[in-house]
This record gives C-alpha cells, structure tokens and sequence, in this order.
C-alpha cells in the first residue's frame, strides 16, 4: 500500500493544469502561465521514421471484444477515451470510490486488476510533468507505487492496439528504425509508446523538489515507467529498461529544438 500522505503531495505539487479549448488545449505552467507543448506531435515529426506500419499494426481486431460493443468508425478510439476518464475518475478517488463504483468498463476492470498483481498500486492518474524550459507539458497516465522497490513507477496506458505491436513501419519493402536519440529502435507501437514513456518519466525524474519529499515519506527517490497495453484478450506490460530511460534527455532535447 502506498505511504499515507503521497497522493496528497503528489496532487499538490503538481507543476501544471490543463488549460484551453478550442484551436489549442495543453497544459499551461501553473508558475508562469506558459503554454506548454505536447508530445505526441513532436515525437511524430522529429523521431517517427516516414514509413507506414503495416496493417495488423494499424487495425483492430473486433472479434476479440464483446458482441454489439464500441462499434463504428473511430470506436476503438472513443472506447479508450472513456476507459481513460472512467480510470483517472476512480484512482484519484482513491480506494473507496473503486470500492464503490457499481459498474466498470471491461477494460477499466481488467487495467485495475493487472496493476493489482504486479504489485503496483496506483496513487494518481493524468499527473502533469513538464520542463518549463523547454516549453514542454503533458501529463503521466498513472503513477503508481511499487510495494517490492519502493518507488513510484509511471505507468503509460494503450488501449487496443490488439495486434503487431512490435512490427516495424516498412518504406520500399523495408522496415523502418526510428530518428534521432532511438536510431538504434525499429519504429514500431511499442518503441513509439516507450519513446512517450521514456519523455514522461524524465519529467517526473527531474522534480527534485517533489522527489525530496517523496523521500522524506520513505520511499526511494528513484523513478521507474512502464508500458501498459490494455484490450479485450488481456494485458501486458513492457518495463522500460535502462536504455529507454536513457533515451528520456536526449528526446527531450531533440523535440524541444
């Protein structure tokens, strides 16, 4: 179980508060006021490769969900954004609003309960991190703490994505390594979530001041991420490793150039 006191510090230290609407919504500094940037479209154009991923990467598979399900154009999408918001809603109510909620999305069930046995308890979901320097924000899907390392563990939620998760985005017949800092990395789902993963982790792993008293409450001020794939045929996590979490500055430099 996570100390008492760090969803409260966590929530407090929060460094920004999504903002906007309409042409631009993002998170805005709560220090400056600053605009921040995201990172998906950043990613996307300064680390992506220019090829395309192959079908079974790209499509879902509707015959692993329920009958009469999510269907329809972009149903897959809008199904994740529900999970999402229904997930977030339950972990930052902590404990008794999980307890209490009297229906849940297959999905929301299915991501609580492989948390549950990984050890990971989750403390706050959707907390922003961001570099006020570089003019970059966004938000950690869940941060959860890890009862066998004693450390908070950012977990990067995927909903879907059922099928070739490791396939390479191919050009002229050719599969695909991604740019910049992961030039090593085919350019694949996987590589492009740890990519996301190893930025957000990075973020969270550079606020001292939070991380500080995070250790004043006994747990180590370490950060770890993990990669969280969520569908109908189960859930699997990929770690990110020491050479992904190595990869956090230097993305953070490539995108924010």
């Amino acid at each position: 179980m996570a100390p008492r006191g760090l969803k409260a510090l966590l929530r407090k230290s929060s460094p920004a508060k999504l903002a906007g609407s309409g042409s631009w919504k993002g998170f805005q500094s709560l220090k400056t006021k600053r605009k921040l940037k995201g990172l998906t479209k950043r990613l996307k154009d300064r680390v992506w490769s220019d090829g395309i991923l192959p079908l079974i990467a790209r499509n879902a598979d509707p015959s692993i969900r329920d009958k009469g399900c999510w269907k329809g154009k972009m149903g897959g999408q809008r199904r994740g954004t529900k999970v999402d918001q229904q997930l977030s809603k339950l972990i930052n109510g902590g404990k008794m609003a999980i307890m209490r909620q009297k229906s849940m999305f297959k999905l929301t069930r299915l991501a609580l309960s492989a948390m549950a046995k990984r050890g990971l308890d989750p403390v706050m979901a959707q907390r922003a991190v961001i570099s006020e320097e570089k003019g970059l924000g966004t938000a950690a899907d869940v941060i959860a703490f890890d009862k066998a390392t004693n450390r908070l563990v950012v977990v990067e939620l995927k909903c879907g994505y059922d099928h070739g998760r490791q396939a390479a985005a191919e050009k002229g017949g050719r599969p695909c390594k991604m740019r910049g800092p992961c030039g090593k990395a085919l350019d694949s789902n996987v590589h492009r979530h740890l990519a996301q993963l190893s930025v957000t982790r990075e973020l969270m792993a550079r606020e001292k001041d939070t991380l500080k008293k995070v250790g004043d409450l006994g747990v180590d001020q370490n950060v770890e991420g993990v990669l969280m794939y969520v569908n109908d045929a189960g859930v699997e996590f990929y770690p990110l490793d020491t050479w992904w979490q190595g990869r956090g500055s230097k993305l953070i430099q490539a995108i924010a150039a």
